[in-house]
This record gives C-alpha cells, sequence and structure tokens, in this order.
C-alpha cells in the first residue's frame, strides 16, 4: 500500500507538472519586413571618333599628310605638297572628338576614375559608309590603301559629380603619300574598348 500511496504521489506531481507548465505556455506574433532594391549599373557610353572625310588627289604628294584632331574639335593637317590641295570637305559630317559619359557610379563625389583604351594605334581598313549616315555615304574602296593610320588618345576623366563623370577621345591620322583612284571610300578602325574605371 505504501509503494502504491508513492506512485500515485509520484503520478499526481508529474501531472501537476505538466498543467502547470502548460499553464505558463505563452505565444507572441509579430511581423518581418524583407527588402529588396535594384538600382541601375555604371554606364559608360561614346560618340564616335570622327577625323571627317578629306579631298585628296591621286598620285605622290612628296610626303605622309598627318592630320590632327584637338580635343576641341578643331583639325589641322601637315605634310605633302601644299599645291595638292589637301582639304576637308564639307559634303560629310565631321570632324568630331569622341564624348564619353559615365552614369550611374556610386563613387563619392570628387573622385576621379582613371580611363584605358583597348588599342591607341592602328590601321584603318575599308567599311562602306564608315559612320557616316547622310545619303552621301561613302562607298566601299575598290582597293584598300595601305599605311592608313590612326592614333587616339583620351583626356583623363573629369571629378565625379553626383554618379557622374565625362572625358573625350581624339588623335591623329596619317594619310600615305600615294593614293589612287580605287583607294578613294570609307574606312573604319577596328573596334576599340574604353574603360571607365573608379
Amino acid at each position: 500500500m505504501i509503494q502504491r500511496s508513492t506512485k500515485l504521489s509520484l503520478f499526481a506531481a508529474v501531472i501537476s507538472a505538466s498543467l502547470a507548465s502548460t499553464a505558463q505556455a505563452k505565444t507572441a506574433i509579430t511581423s518581418v519586413d524583407v527588402y529588396a532594391g535594384l538600382a541601375p549599373v555604371m554606364e559608360l557610353t561614346c560618340s564616335p571618333v570622327n577625323f571627317g572625310v578629306w579631298l585628296v588627289p591621286t598620285g605622290y604628294r612628296s610626303a605622309v599628310t598627318a592630320v590632327t584632331l584637338a580635343v576641341d574639335g578643331d583639325t589641322k593637317h601637315t605634310g605633302g605638297d601644299p599645291k595638292t590641295n589637301i582639304a576637308l570637305s564639307g559634303k560629310w559630317p565631321g570632324p568630331a572628338v569622341g564624348e564619353c559619359e559615365v552614369s550611374g557610379s556610386t563613387a563619392a563625389d570628387d573622385v576621379i576614375g582613371t580611363v584605358a583604351l583597348s588599342v591607341n594605334t592602328g590601321s584603318f581598313a575599308s567599311n562602306g559608309g564608315a559612320g557616316f549616315s547622310d545619303d552621301t555615304a561613302l562607298n566601299v574602296p575598290d582597293e584598300e590603301v595601305s599605311g592608313f593610320t590612326y592614333i587616339i588618345v583620351k583626356t583623363a576623366a573629369s571629378p565625379m559629380l553626383n554618379g557622374a563623370s565625362e572625358f573625350k577621345i581624339h588623335g591623329t591620322m596619317s594619310i600615305p603619300d600615294y593614293l589612287s583612284a580605287d583607294n578613294y571610300g570609307g574606312y573604319k578602325a577596328p573596334d576599340i574598348t574604353v574603360t571607365y574605371t573608379n
């Protein structure tokens, strides 16, 4: 009887503890906010570098003609017999420097980024139109001239302001001493990659 009483007491104690535990359990409820966002990436756009269309006679001119496209868009040419009357044509668009704009940067104001060109010198290849969209677009040359080269350079980027910066691309092209009528037409440099880092 004593053992049975003890067992009953223990059972009662367990039940009591269980009821007490149940009575003490509480539930709390709240909400959680989940956020995400989308923002524009930094972008870089550049207008074409255009040395313009130059009127050049056939034959030898006694020297290579260098055409310099200044950062302000002005051009000048040197080299070759002045009697050959080399001149910039007003019939086609150009000349124009490449104007590059950076937007969407998260860099602080006044940060100055770095600009890099994948190449800065090379030879032009024949290309009908050569970026000229007028109805007077240039034809593809019957024979591509050799030695028609360019050198391009970039200015320093402006300090960052409200996520934006800008810089320009200009340079010099060299027209070979000798041209034939088959060389006339549109030319284009191979694609050049411009990289801006801040």
